[in-house]
């Protein structure tokens, strides 16, 4: 009885955050307009059809893991910094977002605790891109920390691993790690008695900010704070008032993201579950301070190793190819 009451709180506050989330409102929208395109209702609907949210909730109980993520990682392109639309797409997601509430209850309900499962240090994946130079050796993090893009973006200062993915999301994988479609991967060795930090919800990030702060000193022309290119366009479709300031802000106190270097004294790796990325990734956070902070490019489920936890690699297949051509597509 504990076990079955921890396991519905758990998909309550997932179901609550993917209704916050950038990212989880843009696959929420998306996994709809996939039914509306099968019903050939797509064109005449310009809002939420409870019809097709009740045949997207119903569709998710057939469906893989694999192919959960395999929609999610093409919301979150649609809802991606890189993508030009992405202001409009969420402008249009989130107001629908609560009608849309079946389909985060049901991911919840059957996915919720693989989503936001603890790291396998045993299933850990080193992939690189195969046009790159040649790879030799084990991974080994750098130490230069402060080589951040300075907005809380993921860092290439350190190495990183994912978590055996599903082969339903490898070809939606390489194009938000800038692989293209060629990369080469290998299983990778990893110290069982790593320190691990644990990024399930934008709260996690938050906990992490306060606690190895570090103030965001510069900018660039990207997905930046205080907006989304606020500097180079204002928000003409009202998108901070429509997320509640979650997926944009026309003026902040402060900005802060964690100090790398403070975070490797205390731990090896910081992990985001795919949960995490589903509910964080661009999600806006408030500080106790007045200050805000935002978890951004981290572009799947992940680790960022930040100390050499790791033993020896061995080669596996290359990653599979679907043969379908990754690309923005705004439904809903």
């Amino acid at each position: 009885m504990l076990v079955r009451s921890v396991c519905a709180a758990v998909d309550r506050t997932l179901t609550h955050a993917l209704l916050a989330a950038p990212v989880g409102v843009a696959a929420l929208s998306r996994f709809e307009s996939r039914e509306r395109e099968r019903s050939r209702t797509w064109e005449a609907l310009t809002q939420s059809d409870p019809g097709a949210v009740a045949r997207a909730a119903a569709s998710v109980a057939s469906m893989s893991m694999g192919e959960v993520l395999d929609v999610c990682l093409a919301a979150a392109g649609d809802a991606g910094p890189w993508n030009p639309g992405a202001t409009d797409y969420l402008a249009r997601s989130y107001p629908d977002a609560e009608h849309r509430r079946p389909i985060a209850v049901a991911i919840a309900d059957r996915f919720g605790q693989q989503l936001q499962a603890p790291i396998d240090l045993r299933a850990q994946q080193w992939w690189w891109s195969s046009g790159g130079d040649e790879v030799t050796g084990r991974p080994r993090p750098r130490s230069e920390f402060e080589h951040v893009y300075s907005n809380g973006e993921f860092t290439w200062a350190g190495e990183w691993t994912v978590s055996d993915p599903p082969s339903e999301v490898h070809q939606g994988l390489l194009p938000g790690w800038d692989f293209g479609n060629a990369a080469v991967r290998w299983s990778v060795e990893v110290d069982p008695a790593a320190r691990v930090y644990r990024i399930d919800r934008p709260e996690d990030w938050v906990a992490l900010v306060e606690r190895f702060p570090k103030v965001a000193s510069r900018e660039h022309s990207g997905w930046e704070l205080p907006g989304v290119n606020s500097r180079r366009e204002p928000d003409r479709v009202g998108l901070e008032s429509l997320s509640g300031g979650r997926a944009r802000r026309s003026h902040i106190q402060g900005h802060l993201l964690p100090d790398w270097r403070a975070v490797a004294a205390h731990f090896d790796g910081v992990h985001l579950s795919w949960a995490g990325f589903l509910t964080t990734e661009g999600y806006i956070s408030d500080l106790p301070g007045g200050e805000v902070t935002m978890l951004r490019y981290w572009s799947s489920e992940r680790t960022h190793w930040l100390n050499d936890v790791f033993g020896e690699r061995t080669p596996l297949p290359t990653p599979h190819l679907s043969g379908r051509r990754f690309a923005y597509d705004h439904g809903g």
